[in-house]
């Protein structure tokens, strides 16, 4: 990652936290009401950073699975994760007696977690759509790999048994689907099929060389994909030979 993006990711994680807590100490719920406003922001602010942080760890979790679940479905999930993370200091600092009294906490902390975690993806999400021109839409190829490969540029897809292998600029996953299925979700990505069990982006080609008398494309992280000779066709038509 680059600098400026590193420093812009730890913003977005410390702000929206802090404006959460800000929020909640001039709500002052669960309670807080009877805390000074100094003590109150301290506590609050405090609780959202960890939360936040419980949800950034359920995030890199996420992540190392090989199909990530649905958008929806993750937002639930880190607002457990950030629940987790603030529940022990919320109960141990709370007055609730009781299991009944304990699960109302807890349940009140989710549904504040929830909110908090869907207003930080939906910005995310909002910020990641408008800064990008239609044409470098994010292909849909990309939604079905794991967080850490989303935002990556698409270099190439190759068929492996009944699994598909995915490269991009920031590595490659294997996925359970089909080639056929990779032009439709890689639009409007410029690409090709060179060979039966491969489709390329254009993007994604350092170059055209031969070995031993063979066309290959020699993608921007060093594989060597074959040409065919039907792909060959395919690659002159499209003008990609030099």
């Amino acid at each position: 990652m680059k600098p400026d993006a590193s420093r812009q990711a730890f913003l977005r994680f410390l702000v929206t936290p802090v404006l959460a807590g800000v929020v909640l100490t001039i709500l002052a719920p669960l309670g807080t009401d009877q805390f000074a406003l100094l003590g109150r922001a301290v506590y609050w602010i405090g609780l959202c950073l960890a939360g936040a942080f419980g949800a950034v760890s359920t995030q890199f979790a996420i992540a190392r699975l090989k199909s990530p679940p649905h958008r929806f479905l993750q937002m639930i999930v880190l607002s457990l994760g950030a629940t987790l993370a603030v529940s022990p200091f919320v109960l141990f600092g709370s007055n609730a007696s009781g299991l009944f009294a304990v699960a109302l906490t807890l349940f009140y902390i989710w549904v504040i977690a929830i909110v908090i975690t869907a207003v930080s993806e939906n910005v995310s999400h909002r910020r990641a759509t408008t800064t990008q021109p239609v044409n470098d839409a994010r292909p849909a190829l990309m939604e079905r790999l794991p967080f850490k490969l989303q935002d990556a540029q698409l270099y190439a897809a190759v068929s492996e048994d009944h699994y598909l292998r995915v490269y991009t600029s920031k590595g490659d996953h294997m996925l359970l689907m089909r080639l056929a299925d990779v032009p439709d979700l890689a639009q409007p990505l410029d690409g090709l099929s060179p060979h039966r069990s491969w489709w390329v982006a254009k993007a994604g080609v350092e170059e055209t060389i031969r070995q031993d008398g063979k066309l290959m494309l020699r993608l921007k992280n060093g594989v060597e994909v074959p040409v065919s000779r039907t792909g060959a066709k395919r690659v002159r038509d499209a003008g990609w030979l030099a």
